[in-house]
């Protein structure tokens, strides 16, 4: 199994590219999920305007607030997604934008969880704590094969 978990983060982003839609573009994100029996990696890249509604560096307090505040919520897993089983997440690893880098700023986020049984849904809170997500393309890998979805707002990600 660990080498299931293996193999397929290294897949993942061969599926993303296999299958890739417009890299940029408000509004939508990208999810890689991988399902190694207990074990769940995700993986979130999205336009910052998806959590900040800006994608250059912050000049006002309210954008400074702004990304504060986006930044203090992805460190809580919960706030994004919903495993339907006794999960336990690491740290997550997110990335911010370089502002001023390039002309289109993303955010990275990724979660390891560690559950007492198989999950078999994940439930998508960032729906509501960031309404400008409209889809969400997920490349999803479990024991039973990899598969491409297209989920939109209020929709669950089924594992089986």
């Amino acid at each position: 199994m660990k080498a299931l978990f293996i193999i397929a983060c290294m897949a993942i982003p061969a599926i993303g590219i296999a299958g890739e839609q417009a890299v940029h573009v408000h509004g939508t994100a990208q999810m890689d999920v991988v399902v190694d029996g207990k074990k769940v990696l995700l993986r979130l890249e999205s336009p910052a305007d998806n959590f900040l509604s800006f994608e250059h560096a912050p000049k006002s307090d309210y954008e400074k607030t702004k990304l504060k505040d986006a930044t203090a919520q992805l460190q809580f897993a919960a706030n994004m997604v919903a495993l339907n089983a006794d999960c336990k997440s690491s740290p997550p690893i997110i990335t911010m934008p370089n502002f001023g880098m390039a002309e289109h700023s993303d955010i990275k986020v990724e979660y390891t969880f560690e559950c007492s049984n198989q999950p078999t849904q994940i439930k998508l809170p960032m729906w509501q704590n960031f309404a400008a997500f409209k889809a969400l393309s997920v490349n999803l890998a479990t024991e039973q094969g990899q598969k491409q979805l297209t989920l939109k707002p209020g929709q669950v990600l089924d594992l089986k």
